[in-house]
């Protein structure tokens, strides 16, 4: 029988499982199914700290076991992602030295997820919101790819991010952002709600009402679009805030 104790980290060590699996399913031609189980991480990845919130067994073991699942999970399955589609797009460049290495520019995005975790777990700034794209934003940005390839109908979104998808320079384009945008000193805000108080949740509510009516409407291609709402309202904020302090 596992202790209390012991729960939040059998959570983790889910999610680390869940995660090392898809990186093996993207390597093997299955990104769909990793982008699937990224989203489960992404569940597990909020029951763990949910849980040592509730049992109140929040500890250091805990808090670098969550880094490492996040790192693999996250990081790791996004360049999994990534590389599966740069290598049948660099199919088309022949056979040299350059076909042959650049889908290895997809584990730019597992090293920087790396450095993103390590600020994160030193960092005293980060209770409130976070400093840079949080790892499971970025995971969910590249595993939305797959799964509007393979479950959406043919239509104007679908199209565009098939294009994208076989579309070398702006892969490479995309991963230089999110990858800039994890270790950026951008403040990106939180879902947490610490209380119901209206004024202190206007961005949070905004984003919440944006995205069920995204869902709502545009079902599997509006992923994509939710992490770029994303950003864009952090942005703002940010804007707003600088904006208000310079008066």
């Amino acid at each position: 029988m596992i202790g209390m104790k012991h729960i939040p980290n059998v959570i983790t060590l889910l999610n680390l499982l869940t995660g090392s699996v898809g990186v093996v399913l993207a390597i093997q031609g299955l990104p769909h199914y990793t982008a699937l189980l990224i989203g489960v991480c992404a569940l597990l990845d909020y029951l763990d700290g949910f849980s040592a919130r509730l049992l109140n067994q929040r500890s250091e073991l805990g808090v670098q076991l969550d880094s490492l699942a996040d790192l693999v999970s996250f990081g790791l399955g996004s360049s999994a992602i990534m590389y599966h589609y740069l290598s049948l797009a660099s199919a088309s460049l022949g056979t040299g030295m350059i076909a042959s290495l650049l889908p290895y520019t997809a584990f730019l995005l597992v090293v920087f997820s790396a450095l993103r975790l390590a600020r994160f777990n030193i960092s005293k700034e980060q209770t409130d919101g976070f400093i840079g794209l949080a790892t499971p934003a970025n995971a969910m940005f590249f595993a939305s790819l797959p799964l509007v390839i393979e479950f959406g109908t043919p239509n104007a979104i679908s199209e565009i991010v098939r294009a994208f998808s076989e579309n070398i320079p702006a892969m490479l384009s995309s991963i230089v952002i999110f990858s800039g945008l994890m270790v950026s000193p951008l403040p990106m805000f939180s879902l947490k709600m610490k209380s119901i108080a209206l004024k202190s949740n206007e961005i949070r509510i905004v984003f919440l009402v944006l995205v069920a009516g995204m869902l709502l409407v545009g079902r599997v291609y509006a992923l994509p679009l939710i992490i770029l709402l994303y950003i864009v309202l952090s942005i703002i904020q940010f804007g707003l805030h600088l904006k208000s302090e310079s008066r």
